[in-house]
């Protein structure tokens, strides 16, 4: 059985292994997880308002993960992250970690932003079908967008 749930504390070094094995796949914008201030934000306050942090259990393992940090400071969207363990994807788990994301953003009334590798179409028509439509692209990545409109469906 699959759980999805907040992130805490006592996750910390499955979540990071979790991160670290699928960068290492290629399929992330770096080879290794480098925690950047917002995600250590994210990993040290667990209960703050401004972030989501989403993790997905199976059998004491973390297989995947969301999360929906503020992008910037003149731009109210916010940017989501996902990623699933090889073995546990093409299941349902990433709509699923998306749908409970984009939940929690829509009762905020923020829109939502993300970047994803052009080449990753299993990826892309997730996204498409979530309401996500391309805004632009920047060498391989395709930048999505989903606006508010679509949060408070």
């Amino acid at each position: 059985m699959i759980r999805i749930r907040p992130f805490a504390p006592e996750d910390v070094g499955r979540l990071q292994e979790t991160i670290g094995d699928v960068c290492a796949e290629g399929m992330m914008a770096t080879a290794r997880f480098c925690p950047t201030p917002a995600w250590q934000h994210a990993l040290d306050a667990p209960g703050c308002p401004c972030h989501l942090l989403l993790v997905a259990e199976a059998q004491e393992e973390i297989v995947g993960w969301c999360r929906l940090f503020p992008k910037d400071a003149g731009d109210p969207a916010l940017e989501l992250g996902i990623g699933v363990r090889a073995g546990w994807r093409r299941q349902g788990l990433g709509r699923a970690l998306l749908g409970a994301a984009l939940r929690w953003a829509g009762r905020r009334g923020l829109p939502v932003v993300l970047e994803t590798r052009r080449d990753n179409l299993p990826a892309r028509r997730l996204f498409a079908r979530c309401g996500f439509r391309p805004a632009g692209q920047e060498g391989d990545l395709l930048r999505m967008r989903r606006p508010v409109e679509e949060e408070r469906r």
